[in-house]
């Protein structure tokens, strides 16, 4: 079943430190690709005006963004794509969100999509309850973990929330290797989190 939704915020506005990447294939998707991130980069610079520009720093980020948009979709499942750029000296944090229809207990599909038994965690995640006015009834983890054929630990920050207007289970979900640096800004994802609604394609403008 082909599952058609959109993410929007409440504001209007994606908030900022905050990029959506596009998710592209086929012919013509690198050109399309380069000229998108190329365009994010050289805005998110503008938005930041104490900082100091050149156009090696709007090429740096570009090329991060680029390597992210180009790499993740081919190696996990996902509808939407956004990075989390706070620091624009600091690589971009990818976040990945993917929705199916929803099927099953809710109780266990939200424990399901925050990986509350998944295999390798070295201690139980930590998980609270993140329903919002905007999704509805919804999970956060804070899960650490060893990657499966690694040896180094790594973190993920996992949400999941059954959005009864639309028949989704939405995912939302980041990987790090960066473990003080994650848990320092779970305040930041949280707030993203809370900010992002639901809506039909359509019901999208651009401005």
């Amino acid at each position: 079943m082909s599952i058609s939704y959109a993410l929007d915020f409440t504001e209007g506005a994606v908030p900022d430190g905050w990029i959506p990447l596009p998710i592209l294939e086929g012919w013509g998707a690198d050109r399309k690709r380069r000229k998108w991130v190329k365009r994010c980069a050289e805005l998110h610079w503008e938005l930041h005006d104490g900082d100091p520009r050149d156009k090696a720093q709007v090429k740096e980020l570009a090329g991060m963004l680029e390597g992210i948009a180009e790499q993740f979709p081919q190696k996990i499942p996902m509808q939407y794509l956004f990075a989390y750029v706070p620091d624009l000296r600091r690589e971009p944090l990818p976040f990945f969100f993917y929705a199916a229809a929803s099927e099953g207990p809710m109780e266990q599909v939200l424990d399901t999509l925050v990986q509350r038994n998944q295999p390798g965690a070295v201690q139980d995640p930590q998980i609270v309850d993140f329903t919002t006015d905007n999704l509805g009834k919804g999970l956060r983890s804070v899960r650490r973990f060893v990657p499966r054929g690694g040896e180094a630990l790594a973190i993920s920050v996992n949400y999941g929330w059954r959005v009864d207007s639309h028949g989704i289970d939405l995912s939302m979900r980041t990987v790090s290797d960066d473990i003080g640096w994650v848990s320092a800004n779970v305040d930041a994802f949280d707030a993203f989190a809370r900010s992002m609604k639901v809506v039909h394609p359509d019901d999208i403008t651009v401005d």
